[in-house]
């Protein structure tokens, strides 16, 4: 944005000086042979002006600057050559010096609307956006015919949430221009975000009325229109307004899209079918059109919108693997597993977008609750794409989740032949590792994770928790999770560990404080919760422990015997029975 400012600076500057350059031909048609005399001629500000530009031309900018600086000790009240000056010092990108220059050249000329133009947009470009507002408003306050500084004024109040004052400059601007359609829009714009949508509908039509063949208010309308509650009438005057639009610009991607699925929505489904069959996608600009798609309805998150769209499109495109990838991801985030399956397997095993599908087909199985079913077509793609790092990760997960830590061991120390330097699957070889009891080794993968990326949170997390609860190096620990915390200070897990520590260390008062924290970040984690409670335990509040453990119970089976064990001890220890506690 700064970058097409300074060209518009640039431009702007070149485009006032028409005037005066011509007034320098004429002055350099003065010369005659008199002024031959070199000594002489060397004063003249004309010649030194023309080195400059030659010296430019070449790209000596340093040479050019020293001619203009001469030309214009030469002619110092020449505003045309001030201006060269300006324009030469952004050609440098020395905005400090333009700036200096421009407000030297506004100190001479303090009325001069261009003068203070260049003045403004340089401030504008060097974030100092409150004075070029003063600056702007002062040039209209001069010439109340800038129609273009209106729009500036109007966007940079709007930019700074002052709608009100937005609102003002654009009705300002219709009192000089009555006739102009920008500022009926802008209004119309102002009256939507005030929720005011029968003013807004006004400034619309109106735009229209003086410039019929925008798009943009036609697409304000239709917003305003899907607003209202379904009626004939509404109904109409959008698809007319999505019709017109298409008249204007038949590839118009928005309502190539948008008419139909609203022919969709009304039941009018021979419609919609008919406009999807129509389209066009390579005149329609084939890139332009997915990213819409992409960005609308999948970003968007307009999964119900997408499924028709796509399903619709793949009737007239039935082996677009992108539209089937976009489906598969629609009906996965509906939860539709058998429509996302389909269409993921439905994608050519050339595109882009084959391999990414092949974790998502493995997610799917998952959760229908097929973790053999996934292993298996893991399995099958590894050894078509035995080198593919990503479907080694994944196996290498879907074994460690099924418990064969040693298959898992397997897979990523292939991982590792194929990508040495890969952190990710390090890291899951020390999951694995101390899974299978392999503490030392576990130690080591996480190390080495961290010497490849020293910022890696988890594995700084992991290491430090490791020797916490073997109540080894717990000042190194400390150092490590503090590191982690930096990097994720709301995460539950860190800070878990962070309690662990000062548990270990003896400092409860301090472990309790962690761990309180982590169980408010991380709702009924039986880890967390037993920390927490064992915790309270040591500060010997009892009953607060007891609370912690039994809400443990509500959750974890696998932990019972141990919990209700502590349970016990510690009713004991208070000469309470459970009853007096239910």
């Amino acid at each position: 944005m700064k970058k097409q400012l300074l060209y518009l600076l640039i431009f702007t500057i070149l485009f006032i000086d028409c005037i005066s350059i011509t007034k320098s031909r004429v002055f350099a048609n003065t010369l005659n042979k008199s002024y031959l005399n070199e000594e002489k001629f060397y004063r003249f500000s004309y010649f030194n002006y023309m080195k400059s530009e030659l010296y430019k031309g070449r790209g000596e900018l340093d040479l050019a600057l020293a001619s203009l600086l001469k030309a214009i000790k030469n002619d110092p009240k020449s505003l045309f050559l001030e201006k060269e000056l300006i324009a030469l010092y952004l050609y440098k990108n020395d905005r400090e010096k333009a700036l200096k220059a421009a407000e030297i050249m506004v100190e001479k000329n303090p009325d001069d609307t261009d003068c203070l133009l260049i003045l403004a947009k340089l401030k504008e470009i060097m974030d100092k956006k409150n004075e070029s507002l003063k600056i702007y408003e002062r040039i209209l306050s001069l010439n109340p015919d800038k129609k273009n500084i209106y729009l500036i004024l109007g966007n940079i109040y709007m930019n700074k949430k002052d709608i009100d004052k937005s609102f003002n400059i654009y009705l300002k601007m219709l009192k000089h221009f009555p006739n102009s359609y920008i500022a009926h829009f802008f209004l119309g714009k102002i009256h939507v975000i005030k929720k005011n949508f029968t003013r807004a509908e006004k400034e619309f039509l109106k735009t229209l009325e003086l410039k019929s063949n925008l798009i943009e208010p036609r697409l304000e309308l239709i917003k305003i229109y899907k607003s209202h509650k379904t009626q004939k009438k509404i109904d109409l005057k959008i698809i007319q307004l999505y019709q017109k639009i298409l008249e204007i610009d038949e590839y118009n991607i928005m309502a190539l899209i948008e008419l139909p699925l609203y022919y969709y929505k009304h039941g009018k489904i021979d419609k919609a079918d008919k406009i999807f069959r129509q389209i066009n996608i390579e005149k329609s600009n084939y890139n332009d059109f997915i990213i819409f798609i992409s960005k609308e309805f999948i970003i968007g998150e307009r999964y119900k919108d997408a499924s028709i769209i796509l399903t619709s499109l793949l009737k007239s495109f039935p082996n677009n693997s992108i539209f089937h990838y976009f489906a598969g991801i629609v009906f996965y985030e509906l939860k539709q597993s058998k429509k996302a399956i389909k269409h993921f397997l439905n994608i050519a095993p050339d595109s882009p977008y084959y391999i990414k599908i092949i974790n998502y087909i493995a997610l799917l199985y998952k959760k229908n609750e097929n973790n053999k079913k996934a292993i298996k077509f893991l399995e099958e793609k590894h050894k078509k794409f035995p080198e593919n790092i990503e479907i080694i990760t994944f196996l290498g997960a879907f074994y460690e989740d099924e418990k064969e830590y040693n298959k898992a061991l397997n897979i990523l120390n292939k991982g590792v032949l194929i990508s040495p330097d890969n952190d990710s699957i390090i890291f899951n070889i020390g999951v694995v590792q101390d899974k299978l009891g392999q503490k030392n080794k576990c130690i080591e993968s996480m190390k080495q994770v961290i010497k490849l990326k020293p910022n890696n949170a988890t594995a700084l997390n992991y290491l430090g928790y490791t020797y916490a609860d073997a109540g080894i190096n717990l000042d190194i620990a400390e150092q490590l999770i503090l590191k982690a915390m930096g990097i994720k200070p709301n995460d539950g897990f860190i800070t878990d560990s962070m309690g662990w520590v000062y548990f270990k260390k003896g400092l409860f008062s301090k472990a309790v404080r962690f761990l309180e924290k982590a169980a408010s970040l991380i709702a009924f984690d039986p880890v967390i919760l037993e920390h927490l409670g064992d915790a309270y335990k040591h500060e010997k509040k009892y009953k607060l422990a007891i609370d912690i453990y039994k809400k443990i119970l509500l959750k974890s089976k696998t932990k019972k015997i141990k919990i209700e064990k502590k349970i016990r001890e510690l009713e004991k220890e208070l000469k309470l029975n459970v009853s007096d506690y239910n």
